[in-house]
């Protein structure tokens, strides 16, 4: 009977809530359900709000990466999830010039030069794919490669690489953003818990 973040918040005071309950067919399902599945929408709200206000990154990007999954009578148990794979770099863009370029990915940091990856050659740079793309990309290496596809098939160029940085399930996963969804989960599972209570006592479909 938990909600699931990076670590599990358990839904307490059950007791209570089966002895009031014990006569309602499925009632002691039915509000932890209830409470387990509001409280993880209350939560994801929380965790893109301290994400977008300790990193350099806005509600919308943080908000398509994370998945919410309900609590069911069968599992009594939900999640918030969040895709793990790295953010291009170029989204905390700072600055850009022919020295060097800087990102900036945390608010309460100043702005960093990029140095780019150790195994790659020469200074990250921005350029535009022949796709449109946009992004802060690095040399591979100085070997020059025939193209097999694109505009410039068959011609002699340095492959490159597009940098990336930190995930947003690690930006969830830091310490101020984990500590900070986690207590105000407590808090939002211990208040619903008991409308969640008083609505199925009361036969109410809403809170």
């Amino acid at each position: 009977r938990y909600l699931l973040m990076n670590e599990f918040l358990e839904v307490k005071n059950l007791e209570k809530a089966e002895a009031m309950l014990k006569n309602i067919p499925n009632g002691i399902e039915r509000a932890i359900t209830g409470t387990i599945n509001k409280a993880l929408v209350k939560v994801k709200s929380e965790i893109k709000k301290k994400v977008s206000k300790d990193y350099n990154i806005i509600k919308k990007d943080v908000d398509k990466d994370l998945k919410i999954r309900k609590a069911t009578f069968a599992t009594l148990t939900g999640t918030i999830s969040a895709r793990y794979p790295r953010e291009p770099i170029i989204r905390f863009l700072a600055s850009s010039s022919k020295r060097n370029t800087k990102v900036k990915i945390k608010k309460t940091e100043k702005s960093k030069v990029l140095n780019g990856k150790p195994e790659y050659v020469g200074k990250p740079f921005i350029t535009i794919l022949q796709n449109g793309h946009m992004g802060i990309f690095q040399r591979k290496s100085n070997e020059r490669k025939r193209t097999s596809k694109g505009k410039n098939i068959g011609k002699k160029q340095t492959p490159i690489a597009q940098l990336y940085t930190i995930s947003i399930s690690e930006m969830i996963a830091s310490e101020s953003v984990s500590k900070y969804a986690m207590e105000q989960g407590g808090k939002y599972i211990e208040t619903i818990l008991e409308k969640e209570i008083n609505r199925i006592l009361l036969g109410y479909t809403k809170w």
